[in-house]
């Protein structure tokens, strides 16, 4: 295990850090925290002093920091082919190897789909999606609600059934135990059949409350604009991908809808908004994203903190954003997808019209729809035994003296 460890970071003192000093790609660097942004800028500073002093780059850098700065630059293909290497070495099958170089290309296109900022992915080929997938530096394997966010993909963009999430994900786990046995990526348990985005653990009423508490008047924008994320996630249970996506001039006040443009289905549809969230959206617009003249500084409703360009987040950093947010109001669930699920679960729990839930999700067919009412079925048992035919008519039952036929014996 060593030696591969070695040479990953003799080829990035070799060839990364003599070739650039900046990120292989930006997108993930945006959800570092600040420490790790701070000690990434150390690193680059100490090695543009050994460069301009005519030192190797990595004098007096330890190796710590030589592991931590290289995660963040060294695209997930080259931990990958490294990670083929070693299974060949170890002897295995033709076809484990073949299975593994599938599950790769997977990854590749889903490393695509999550750092996605400027719609391009639904434009992609498959072959694109791979190639720039494969560019993500591996510290992506870091990312907050990782697990949640492939089980995500896999089921809802790929339409691979259970079994098949499955399989990938003990790919993805030997990938990733693979990197961290090599210290290159911080070590935690991956438990595949216990992910965060288990469909039935919804938030609870307790957790929802703590997380609609409206911020102090001296809060961030960051946290004001994960407060309204959060209102909106729970009024559409939309997906990550839409929100991030919606224009401040998609939204419609003087109708009080929204034109969703960016979902699966790839229709544009109009939905309406909750009076509710219609005033909270005029504050937060008009509090935070109006300049003295009147103009928004932002095309996107949601857009990053820092205005040094107008696109939106990537799901990656919003999915970061809100777990954030999350743990600071006491909520240890952190996935940002598990409000669609909610939505979808206090819905059906409502007995909501499961062909307009279909809609209001931006769903193709009823397939998803009937899995959610599927799974949320025996939490129906109370109005089952309330409404239900056959209960009522054990309740409507004669308990009288029974009319017996005269002379019947």
């Amino acid at each position: 295990m060593r030696k591969m460890r070695d040479r990953i970071m003799a080829d990035e003192r070799n060839a990364l850090l003599a070739s650039s000093i900046s990120p292989v790609v930006q997108a993930y660097e945006i959800t570092a925290t600040k420490e790790e942004a701070d000690r990434l800028s150390r690193i680059r500073e100490q090695i543009q002093k050994n460069i301009d002093a005519g030192l190797v780059q990595t004098h007096d850098i330890s190796r710590a920091d030589i592991l931590f700065f290289t995660k963040f630059h060294t695209p997930f293909y080259k931990l990958a082919e490294n990670f083929i290497a070693e299974q060949k070495g170890r002897g295995n099958a033709e076809q484990t190897i073949i299975h593994y170089e599938q599950s790769i290309r997977k990854m590749e296109k889903f490393f695509c789909w999550l750092t996605d900022e400027t719609e391009a992915y639904e434009k992609m080929t498959n072959q694109q999606r791979y190639e720039k997938g494969s560019l993500e530096p591996y510290v992506i394997f870091e990312a907050n609600g990782f697990e949640a966010n492939y089980r995500e993909f896999l089921l809802e963009e790929e339409g691979v059934s259970e079994q098949t999430v499955a399989t990938y994900f003990r790919d993805y786990k030997a990938i990733a135990y693979y990197a961290m046995e090599n210290d290159l990526i911080a070590k935690r348990a991956i438990k595949v059949k216990t992910v965060e985005t288990d469909i039935k653990e919804c938030y609870t009423d307790e957790e929802i409350a703590k997380l609609l508490r409206r911020p102090k008047e001296d809060c961030s924008f960051a946290e004001y604009r994960n407060w309204v994320v959060v209102n909106w996630l729970l009024a559409l249970g939309s997906r990550v991908n839409t929100i991030v996506n919606i224009k401040i001039k998609d939204i419609d006040f003087e109708n009080e809808t929204v034109a969703i443009k960016v979902q699966k289905n790839k229709r544009i549809s109009h939905y309406p908004l909750e009076r509710k969230l219609v005033k909270i959206l005029r504050e937060y617009i008009d509090e935070w994203l109006v300049d003295e003249d009147g103009s928004y500084l932002s095309d996107y409703l949601f857009p990053s903190a820092f205005l040094d360009c107008d696109k939106p987040m990537s799901r990656c950093s919003m999915g970061a954003a809100i777990a954030e947010y999350n743990r600071k109001r006491g909520v240890n669930k952190t996935s940002i997808h598990l409000f669609r699920h909610t939505f979808a679960k206090r819905w059906i729990m409502s007995d909501g019209n499961i062909y307009k839930l279909k809609e209001i999700l931006g769903h193709r067919t009823l397939d998803m729809v009937t899995k959610y009412a599927n799974i949320y079925g025996t939490e129906l048992r109370p109005a089952i035994e309330q409404h239900s035919v056959l209960a009522q008519h054990e309740k409507k039952q004669n308990r009288g003296r029974l009319i017996k036929r005269k002379n019947h014996k």
